[in-house]
């Protein structure tokens, strides 16, 4: 009897949970990092951060970099034939939590929604 009434009550409790669940995760403040190599031909990109060691990202969308950041600044470098800084700012990103940066032959591209892009950075030297 008793255990028949526990089993009962944590039901109740983790369903409680579960309507809620939507409320927790707006609480959870973290930023989704989406990083896709764009360049013609098959170049290597190489990135760097201040969360990330030195990594390849391989061209096509396949191979996108992609990582879950906490809401600090951050900022990384991009090296191809020449060097560009990402920013990651969550204070600029205008209540977006997911960021998209497209790497192109004339620099790096910005973008909230994957679809629509803004050029942020040139490419210059190292």
């Amino acid at each position: 009897m008793w255990i028949s009434i526990s089993i009962h009550v944590l039901f109740v409790v983790f369903f409680a949970g579960c309507l809620n669940l939507q409320s927790l995760c707006a609480d959870i403040n973290i930023i989704s990092l989406s990083i896709e190599n764009d360049l013609p031909s098959v170049p290597k990109l190489f990135f760097f951060a201040d969360f990330q060691p030195k990594i390849e990202i391989s061209p096509g969308n396949k191979n996108h970099y992609f990582k879950l950041l906490n809401m600090n600044n951050h900022t990384g470098t991009l090296v191809w034939k020449q060097c560009a800084t990402l920013n990651v700012i969550p204070g600029n990103e205008n209540g977006h939590q997911r960021i998209f940066w497209s790497v192109r032959e004339d620099g790096l591209y910005h973008s909230w929604d994957n679809t629509n892009w803004d050029k942020k950075e040139s490419w210059g030297s190292c």
